[in-house]
């Protein structure tokens, strides 16, 4: 017997792979160096972790104009949303990896692990984005999970650190039975791993198979809506969010609410036949998402806290572009999203010192005056959260509403509305306790290292330049789904 013909051997598209391939063989790379090469600083680390990225990025960029492929038995895709999500997602680790090192320094948990971890999850989320196998989602997932749950405790004598770690492994491993439950639902109503295929089975399936799709579609929403933070699985986030290491708070808000959204979107592009059954529960988690989380983010005394709870309100506000099926909208207000929240974190890193960290409002105050750089450019970030023109964040709100007004969904485009003026109120009070509330107690000048300064820079005329070409973005975004 031919084994052989028995068992065809896949055919790889090593183009498609090298990025996802580069950014795994980059984290080998970081941690064997270390290894073999004990080093006080991590100077080297940063180094090898940016050049992994930016070879990474420039194989992605290969593929722009590239037709539709799927390699490896169809398991992993390249396409536009996958080109320009992945470039999102490793510019976004880039930035986090720049400032990281002086903030781990300052925090004393500069542990070498973090580097190898965090491309490691990179990893994962590209493979999230980059496939429409529900196997290949659920490992995708898994990788960026794992990774997170080890970063959050990376801070090891911090108690709350500790506590976010827990917490979130918990409640991750808790949501990833739903999704995998789901999957296993969805795998025997149509005899197969692909969410192609649901389609298919939907039209043709009895009613049984149909009940079957029904839930396994709730759960995997369930698991989706975890990591997206949607309301009502958003109750890890703050905590999460205030304990875990602020590099890692910065790296989960943006990487993490990528991958989830633009899976989610591949996922309802496929089930879009059983859009009467999704549509009205996601129509109904849009509106707690956004109005929950602005509202509980209005009564926060803690910086990390109150961008915890904003991370919330604008899932609910990205959710919105995926019910209108705007996938450019979407993208742009993902990149504006992350820009803004790589930015911010950054800057309330800038608290840590002699290994405490303190994100309060107090620990805020009189910012202007001990470092002017720093406030500027957190400004630029309150600025474009809050969505004031001409900032990218008030043309990601307005092609969101646009988008939602134009496919009739009115009341969500009235919700996000209200909700975005609401928002104005807690960021102002930042920029208040900034430039205008004096300081409880004299504190230290805190020390700008060249990465920060590098990654907040780049961040704040990010969102300026995204702002000021949203056409010429959104053009250059024009992404249909699966093309």
């Amino acid at each position: 017997m031919d084994l052989m013909k028995l068992f065809p051997p896949p055919t790889i598209e090593w183009a498609v792979l090298m990025p996802f391939l580069t950014v795994v063989a980059t984290g080998l790379i970081v941690m064997l160096w270390d290894l073999f090469v004990p080093l006080k600083t991590a100077t080297v680390r940063v180094l090898l972790s940016l050049i992994g990225l930016g070879i990474a990025i420039f194989f992605v960029t290969k593929l722009w104009n590239a037709q539709p492929t799927n390699t490896f038995y169809n398991s992993i895709l390249s396409d536009r949303l996958s080109v320009a999500t992945n470039i999102v997602l490793l510019a976004a680790t880039a930035l986090v990896i720049l400032f990281a090192d002086g903030y781990l320094r300052e925090r004393k948990s500069n542990y070498p692990e973090f580097y190898p971890l965090i491309l490691w999850a990179t990893a994962g989320a590209m493979l999230m984005i980059s496939t429409t196998d529900l196997i290949i989602i659920f490992l995708g997932l898994e990788t960026l999970s794992i990774a997170l749950y080890v970063l959050a405790g990376l801070c090891r004598e911090d108690r709350r650190s500790e506590e976010a770690a827990i917490k979130y492994f918990l409640l991750g491993a808790f949501a990833s039975g739903f999704l995998l439950y789901g999957i296993a639902l969805i795998y025997g109503a149509t005899g197969s791993s692909s969410i192609a295929d649901i389609p298919v089975a939907w039209q043709v399936a009895g009613q049984n198979a149909q009940t079957m799709l029904i839930a396994g579609t709730c759960l995997l929403l369930v698991g989706l809506g975890f990591k997206a933070a949607l309301v009502p699985f958003h109750m890890w986030t703050p905590d999460v969010y205030q304990g875990a290491p602020t590099a890692v708070t910065a790296y989960m808000a943006a990487i993490s609410k990528t991958a989830a959204f633009v899976t989610l979107i591949r996922f309802l592009a496929a089930a879009a036949p059983m859009h009467e059954v999704w549509q009205p529960i996601l129509t109904v988690l849009a509106v707690l998402t956004m109005t929950v989380g602005n509202l509980l983010a209005l009564t926060q005394t803690d910086v990390k806290r109150m961008l915890g709870y904003s991370s919330i309100a604008h899932a609910g506000y990205l959710l919105v572009g995926v019910l209108a099926g705007d996938v450019n909208a979407v993208i742009y207000y993902l990149i504006a999203y992350s820009l803004m929240t790589v930015g911010a974190f950054a800057i309330v890193g800038l608290s840590a010192k002699g290994g405490q960290e303190g994100s309060s409002y107090a620990d805020m105050r009189g910012l202007w005056k001990r470092a002017p750089f720093a406030a500027t450019m957190m400004l630029v970030f309150m600025i474009s959260l809050a969505g004031i023109p001409p900032t990218a964040g008030f043309f990601g709100k307005y092609f969101l509403i646009l988008a939602a007004w134009q496919h009739n969904l009115i009341p969500l485009a009235i919700v996000l509305a209200v909700n975005s003026v609401i928002s104005v109120y807690y960021y102002l009070r930042l920029t208040v306790a900034m430039y205008v509330d004096e300081e409880l107690v004299e504190r230290e000048k805190p020390t700008l290292s060249p990465g920060l300064i590098i990654a907040t820079l780049a961040c704040a005329v990010g969102i300026l330049y995204v702002g000021l070409n949203a056409g010429n973005i959104q053009q250059l975004f024009a992404i249909p789904v699966g093309g």
